[in-house]
């Protein structure tokens, strides 16, 4: 009996561990898009192929520490981008029932964060050169909302 739970202890991990894989890859894709860099060229920078970097974004292959460490400084980014939101958006760790933010009205999971709506507007923002107009653009923004 004994035995039996501690198998199923692992399949919920192995479960755990797949979503955090994909988590992590779409967040590297993520910031990939937003720097205008193509597969091509961030495997040449960390020295695998671009078909690797296609697995790393599917969260088909994992990440190494070392080579997410390695990733961050190419992509100009803390470490902690990987994880950020992680445990708003994994289902296993989250109840997506009592987050409103995460399903549109008919009742579909929506994450913005994948949407090319959002990463146009994330790069123009940051593509405007004067502070003050960032800062009014993001206060009538959430006015908005």
């Amino acid at each position: 009996m004994k035995s039996k739970s501690l198998l199923q202890e692992k399949e919920v991990r192995d479960v755990d561990v797949s979503l955090l894989d994909a988590y992590v890859g779409k967040r590297l894709k993520l910031r990939r898009l937003m720097l205008h860099m193509s597969q091509d060229e961030l495997a040449s920078m960390i020295g695998v192929t671009f078909q690797q970097i296609q697995k790393y974004e599917s969260g088909a292959n994992r990440i190494s520490a070392s080579r997410l460490f390695v990733i961050s400084k190419i992509l100009q980014i803390d470490i902690s981008f990987f994880f950020d939101g992680l445990e708003r958006d994994i289902p296993a760790f989250v109840d997506f029932e009592n987050d409103v933010n995460s399903v549109s009205e008919d009742g579909v999971k929506f994450d913005p964060m994948r949407d090319n709506e959002t990463l146009q507007l994330v790069n123009a923002y940051w593509k405007l050169p004067d502070v003050e107009k960032r800062q009014k653009i993001l206060d009538f923004i959430v006015s908005m909302t």
